[in-house]
């Protein structure tokens, strides 16, 4: 981390230490759009960046590095655990990159049929983030949940258009389907987990599984979960101006990235929204924002329902797009992302 960085880093949490009533009036003094109904802190938090460059707006390189200085300027802490191992998992064409994290300080010995474990999916639209980026997450989810999580490095766009992230995903769950027990997991309580493009493609493992024949996750956690390659549900034009973590010129930046055929649109790896068969799949937790991507999570939950799913709504009406990156220095998401993974270890 860079010193400029640091600085930004601390700057920011001293501002978010700030009392919310505080912090609410000096957003209102900044903010370009209204921010209203939203937790104070994150106003002040959004405020600030009001006016600057996006991800989107800069250069590939550029924005993918800018993302990663974003996560770590309001990510949790790193978190020491009792096992980090860098794994190379063969998928079609080539081999990803895998890390599991082992959770330290379990009371006991471990199950004798394993830990259970999470598959955990970054988000970034398919075109920006890295396990690398999302390991003091993945840190956090194991320590928090008692799991092992093995956080996915799945191949980006727009070198690697759709599917192939859906197909790296389905990949890696398919090889910790069968490697289970030498990793001391047990495979009776397995989960996937992601946000956003990740919460999209923890919804196609669980759909490709059922199709290819392979064991399903025990828990789908789905976190504002891109969940229709189309962006045109009544959500992206409410909350599609600018508000939140998300607009609509990041959703099109990211869409001309990962979908370079629009014939995929119909494809369940890409949509998974539009399989018309969610009978048999697994218990979700659908975690909702203000977010453009609201609708697509709760249309989703409300299939599931229709076919008979075990459905948990977590709907955090204060928080954008992205929060789950935000733990380490606004207090309303560090205590959503603790409900959330409290909801996830009681399932598994």
């Amino acid at each position: 981390m860079s010193l400029q960085e640091k600085i930004e880093r601390t700057s920011v949490r001293a501002m978010m230490a700030l009392p919310a009533a505080v912090a609410g009036r000096l957003a209102g003094l900044v903010e370009q759009v209204d921010r209203s109904t939203l937790d104070p802190r994150l106003r002040l938090l959004l405020a600030l960046g009001d006016g600057r460059k996006g991800f989107h707006e800069l250069p590939l390189p550029k924005g993918r590095a800018l993302y990663g200085q974003l996560i770590r300027m309001l990510d949790v802490p790193e978190e020491a655990v009792a096992e980090v191992r860098d794994i190379q998992v063969p998928v079609e064409g080539d081999a990803i990159l895998v890390r599991l994290y082992r959770p330290k300080d379990r009371v006991g010995p471990a199950p004798a049929d394993g830990l259970p474990a999470i598959l955990f999916c970054h988000g970034g639209g398919f075109t920006i983030g890295s396990a690398r980026e999302y390991d003091r997450l993945c840190r956090h989810i194991a320590n928090a949940t008692g799991a092992v999580v093995l956080n996915v490095d799945y191949r980006l766009a727009p070198e690697h258009p759709a599917p192939t992230a859906a197909a790296d995903a389905v990949g890696a769950w398919r090889w910790l389907t069968e490697q289970a027990r030498d990793l001391g997991i047990d495979p009776e309580r397995m989960a996937v987990m992601g946000d956003s493009a990740g919460g999209c493609l923890s919804l196609v493992i669980a759909q490709q599984a059922a199709l290819a024949g392979l064991p399903l996750p025990k828990l789908v956690v789905a976190v504002y979960p891109k969940a229709d390659g189309a962006t045109d549900m009544p959500s992206a034009a409410q909350l599609g101006g600018g508000q939140g973590g998300l607009d609509k010129d990041m959703i099109q930046w990211f869409h001309g990235h990962y979908i370079q055929d629009e014939s995929l649109l119909a494809d369940y790896r890409v949509s998974p929204l539009r399989n018309p068969d969610l009978a048999g799949q697994p218990a979700t937790l659908m975690i909702t924002a203000t977010d453009p991507l609201r609708d697509e999570g709760l249309a989703y939950g409300d299939r599931l329902k229709q076919a008979g799913v075990s459905v948990l709504n977590l709907d955090y009406p204060e928080l954008v797009h992205g929060f789950i990156t935000m733990g380490g220095a606004l207090p309303a998401a560090r205590k959503a992302v603790a409900e959330i993974l409290a909801h996830a270890r009681e399932r598994l």
